[in-house]
């Protein structure tokens, strides 16, 4: 299409526009425009096609829309990413395992071509969703290999099954104690250990699994990082929020950003004490470093990142009532609420942002009670401190968020892709199902909430999105679809609501004149679909400040 003008300076007119599409920019009032226009990094103008086609020169790329529908970047504000590129030992991907034997075999197959005493990782199964309904034991890896440690975890983490040669390596026996903010499960007939280990109880194999040193991390997450961020880039991911990240990760980062290899933002949550034994509230605060501190537009620092508690899959988040069936396990507590409280008011003294990791709405109370007491210590109206996941969220926590101004970082991609395992913990069909990531809550409460994918699931963005609309988990269970939201509040939530929580909200998240031109191309209507096919669609093409970093084949 020949649109050129020739009637003005080349250098005033755009390098890149995109005409006759249908442009969902976010704004206050929810515009949808035909056409934008980008000069350099930033977006200039947001109008009809025939406005914007004025502002195309012969150096002006233009992408014809065809009538298709451009969004904002997605913006992820929990992500775990680049230390997926410093894995050692053999890996294996459990998400698509049909049953425990299938798992078995599936390890087996993978220790048939693995040497004899390396260690064999494996993640995202799913034993909510098996026949046998039950967590692996030592005895069921044992059946894949005994030459081999096995050490795996459901999807999100927070407990990992062990073969009997991971607790032989590590000296576990019978008269080994939990560690505190942790449990190592025991047969209760026998005493022995079945290979399962809750929260900080792995701690106790840490020591025997293969280390990489520093130095050797950085340069093999530097290596990696190409693929890991492609992947987030086709599916729309603009901008990631690391949660705890070490001077390894950081390091990485620094040196993708000085190769120019980092395309998409990357916003730091760096490691505190509690529980994660990070220094990054002394470090930062003697150096007099505040969130907001970064080294470009791509690399800043949100946060530092705390915990509490576990997750619900695992049915180790700390809940004000037992799980489902369990009247006697109420989760777990990572920290004491003296030690939260500490930590959460000498990070908001110097000026640094808390992301706390809560998803029981116990864990949420201590989360607040923290927060309440650091903001008698210094009155801040806007402090933007987060709950992260904040999984189990009822009214109480909620009147108590508002009024603090506490803001939400909420785990809704868990919904479609994790949601069954959430409703054996919960109760099918309880009320406590409407406490579940209640995004309509959170909206009528006046709480800005985000939306993240805690790395779980493939295409996140959509995934979430199709969870906040339709409230149904891959079963198709339905997790009180009281608390489902529009589809154009599905799409703030995972663009403007996650620019807000980085404090970012006047640079990006909308496409607005002013704003980074971070923008995803979807290869259907989103506004107009049935809610069932969200969950399906592709993103097309993703630009990150103007530049086309991904484009589908």
């Amino acid at each position: 299409m020949d649109v050129t003008n020739e009637e003005l300076p080349e250098e005033m007119y755009m390098d890149l526009v995109l005409l006759n599409g249908k442009i969902v920019t976010v704004d206050s009032k929810d515009t949808v425009a035909q056409a934008v226009a980008v000069k350099g990094d930033t977006i200039v103008k947001v109008a009809t096609t025939r406005e914007v086609e004025k502002m195309v020169g012969k150096h002006t790329k233009v992408i014809d829309l065809n009538g298709k529908v451009v969004l904002p970047g997605f913006i992820d504000t929990h992500d775990h990413t680049i230390g997926r590129g410093a894995r050692s030992g053999a890996h294996l991907d459990l998400h698509d395992a049909t049953s425990m034997e299938d798992m078995i075999r599936k390890i087996r197959e993978v220790a048939k071509k693995t040497p004899e005493g390396v260690w064999i990782f494996g993640s995202g199964f799913d034993e909510a969703s098996w026949p046998e309904k039950r967590f692996p034991t030592r005895w069921d890896i044992d059946k894949a290999t005994t030459e081999h440690p096995v050490y795996l975890s459901p999807p999100g983490g927070h407990c990992w099954a062990v073969n009997s040669k991971v607790l032989e390596m590590a000296g576990i026996t019978k008269d080994t104690l939990s560690p505190v903010g942790g449990e190592l499960v025991k047969d209760p007939e026998t005493g022995e250990p079945t290979g399962r280990l809750n929260e900080l109880a792995s701690r106790l194999v840490r020591h025997v699994m293969p280390a990489l040193t520093p130095a050797e991390r950085q340069s093999k997450m530097v290596e990696n990082w190409p693929e890991i961020e492609n992947e987030l880039l086709s599916w729309g991911v603009t901008t990631i929020c690391e949660a705890h990240i070490k001077a390894p990760q950081v390091t990485a980062y620094l040196e993708l950003l000085r190769q120019g290899k980092l395309n998409i933002r990357v916003g730091l949550m760096l490691d505190g004490m509690a529980p994660y034994e990070g220094y990054a509230t002394d470090d930062l605060a003697r150096q007099g470093l505040q969130t907001g501190f970064g080294w470009s537009d791509k690399l800043r620092i949100h946060g530092v990142k705390l915990g509490v508690d576990g997750s619900l899959g695992t049915r180790t988040a700390y809940l004000n009532e037992p799980y489902w069936g369990e009247p006697d396990n109420v989760g777990i507590s990572r920290v004491t609420q003296a030690e939260l409280t500490d930590e959460v008011t000498r990070c908001h003294l110097a000026g640094l942002r808390v992301n706390i990791h809560a998803i029981g709405d116990k864990a949420i109370d201590m989360c607040l009670e923290a927060i309440e007491e650091a903001l008698k210590k210094k009155p801040v109206k806007d402090h933007r401190h987060t709950i992260e996941h904040c999984g189990v969220c009822g009214p109480e926590q909620l009147e108590r968020m508002r009024r603090l101004g506490v803001l939400a970082s909420a785990s809704i991609g868990f919904c479609y892709l994790v949601g069954n395992r959430h409703t054996v913990a919960l109760g099918p069909g309880s009320e406590r199902l409407c406490r579940y990531y209640p995004m309509r809550s959170f909206q009528e409460y006046g709480i800005v909430a985000g939306a993240n994918s805690d790395s779980i699931g493939p295409n996140w963005p959509l995934a979430h999105i199709y969870g906040m609309v339709t409230r149904k988990a891959k079963n198709g269970e339905e997790l009180c679809p009281a608390q489902a939201i529009s589809v154009m509040d599905a799409i703030r939530v995972s663009t403007y609501n996650g620019a807000y929580l980085e404090g970012l909200e006047d640079k990006k998240g909308s496409i607005e004149p002013g704003k980074l031109a971070d923008m995803v191309i979807i290869n259907k209507d989103i506004l107009t679909c049935d809610p069932d096919e969200l969950k399906d669609f592709k993103v097309l093409t993703t630009i990150v400040g103007g530049e086309i970093v991904y484009q589908r084949e």
